[in-house]
């Protein structure tokens, strides 16, 4: 279905987490939410977004992504983002697709995979007039579709022009790599993978040996690799997706402490207490009293 603006993005999750049978979501644009000046969300869907016009910027993972006309912003249900702002002449347009499509239109060639993991460590690609332009079609074929009355073949055609999307993307993105003659090396396909890896996995492993063995490396070799391409020790990533999870849980949900600490696979709530307060300088009751009288 087709949402009209404004919207925000914690509304989009708010959406997508009470309408289990929405697919696929086409909204004209997105508006500033102050609660993500606070803290993170993370969004169980694929966001593709083309900034139509006006400037913009965007927190993934706590990196900050500029926005302006012509670039496309991919984010993948494992990111997190925060701080979005844009000025009053920012446009975009916007596909939101649940994880089912997103299996459903995902390439399954093998050669894609390094294409794929490239847009989850670097979300913004700035495009050219005419590649913004044959993204932009694809965006009004798709709304057009979800804004008219159902049909026997309506989901058909979405998906199909959603796939087609997506092998178009990963044209553009091979030629930006290909003229910047920025091929993946060994290290950054190493990097790219423990990233992916963490995503699955962070919530019950914190150890670098998992993920070293999950990648068929040593842990040596993993941290050498993950601190060159980098510059954070693998630790330290492991440390982020933990940290960023726990923030997003103690801003958002209801949930204790104590359930918090569970979720996140911790001993008991006295040692996520010691873990959060290392990470951020204040204890999980802290960051939360803190939240509640920021909104």
């Amino acid at each position: 279905m087709s949402v009209n603006p404004p919207v925000t993005l914690r509304e989009i999750a708010r959406y997508l987490d009470t309408n289990l049978s929405c697919d696929v979501l086409a909204i004209d644009n997105f508006s500033p939410d102050p609660e993500l000046e606070v803290y993170p969300v993370r969004i169980d869907a694929l966001i593709i977004m083309l900034c139509t016009s006006g400037n913009g910027c965007v927190h993934i993972d706590l990196n900050k992504y500029d926005l302006k006309k012509g670039s496309l912003l991919v984010v993948h249900p494992e990111n997190y983002i925060q701080g979005v702002t844009h000025d009053d002449d920012f446009g975009s347009q916007a596909v939101i697709c649940s994880p089912r499509v997103v299996e459903h239109i995902l390439p399954k060639l093998t050669s894609m995979l390094p294409i794929i993991m490239q847009h989850r460590m670097a979300p913004v690609t700035d495009l050219t007039p005419e590649e913004a332009a044959a993204i932009s079609s694809f965006y009004t074929f798709v709304k057009l579709k979800l804004d008219g009355p159902p049909t026997t073949y309506q989901r058909h055609k979405v998906l199909c022009m959603l796939q087609a999307a997506l092998y178009e993307m990963m044209d553009v993105r091979m030629s930006h790599f290909e003229l910047q003659e920025q091929k993946q090396s060994r290290k950054e396909e190493i990097m790219a993978r423990f990233i992916l890896s963490i995503c699955k996995h962070f919530r019950t492993e914190r150890q670098v040996g998992f993920y070293a063995k999950q990648l068929c490396i040593t842990p040596k070799h993993l941290s050498s690799v993950v601190k060159e391409a980098s510059g954070r020790t693998a630790g330290e990533w492991i440390d982020h997706y933990v940290v960023m999870e726990a923030k997003m849980l103690l801003g958002s949900t209801d949930l204790t402490v104590q359930e918090i600490s569970s979720k996140l696979n911790f001993a008991n709530q006295s040692f996520f207490g010691k873990y959060f307060k290392h990470n951020t300088g204040m204890s999980p009751t802290e960051f939360r009293h803190k939240q509640f009288h920021n909104k």
